[in-house]
């Protein structure tokens, strides 16, 4: 392994209680009722792109850029303060370090909640680069994001390892060829399907740490 590539939200850190609060809260303040499929395909954007589609398919009287401010006004002290990081997560990162391995983050998190929560825990160096799906202006039904990491990590995907938790990142990267570990998300009801199509099922880092 040249290159690891780590998913943020439900693999590295556990934040995914956030972003159920953020909804409820958000949809009981609006009156809006919860529709299982809206969810489902906001659960795959970033904010950004999230938040047009929100106001479009519930007819809100608020801008996308309203509603984005509103959403991540209401999580940033979570990242920068509470969220924690998964179970050996840190020190499994620190022995890639050590090994030489080019760190990578993909993610659809928002840039300033992500930053803020590295910064809490010391990480805002640990890593080479972040892509965003916002960069790509893709999800990760699509290759893009894994894609445009290992450019910047200058990595072949052949030499390459992705961090996911969810089934949709785990497909997506082994069509392309990238090697997957999935790692156990207490919310993630696919866990079987993920221990089938995965390469490796880790309930967490630490399971990675024992020599």
């Amino acid at each position: 392994m040249k290159a690891a590539l780590f998913d943020l939200d439900g693999t590295l850190i556990d934040s995914m209680w956030v972003w159920a609060k953020l909804m409820d809260d958000f949809l009981e303040k609006h009156q809006i009722p919860v529709v299982p499929e809206v969810m489902e395909k906001v659960n795959h954007m970033s904010l950004t792109q999230s938040a047009p589609y929100v106001k479009q398919v519930y007819q809100l009287p608020m801008t996308a850029e309203e509603i984005y401010q509103e959403w991540t006004d209401m999580v940033y002290q979570s990242y920068a303060e509470k969220v924690q990081l998964k179970n050996g997560a840190k020190a499994y990162l620190k022995k890639l370090k050590q090994d030489g391995v080019k760190l990578g983050i993909v993610t659809a998190c928002d840039p300033a909640l992500c930053l803020a929560c590295l910064n809490h825990h010391g990480l805002e160096n640990f890593f080479d680069t972040i892509t965003y799906v916002d960069d790509v202006g893709k999800g990760k039904t699509e290759p893009d994001i894994y894609l445009e990491c290992l450019r910047r990590l200058d990595c072949k995907v052949e030499d390459a390892v992705l961090f996911e938790d969810i089934l949709t990142g785990i497909r997506t990267a082994k069509k392309i060829g990238l090697k997957t570990v999935a790692v156990e998300e207490e919310s993630v009801t696919e866990k079987e399907l993920l221990k089938q199509e995965a390469d490796l099922y880790i309930r967490d880092f630490s399971e990675l740490l024992i020599t």
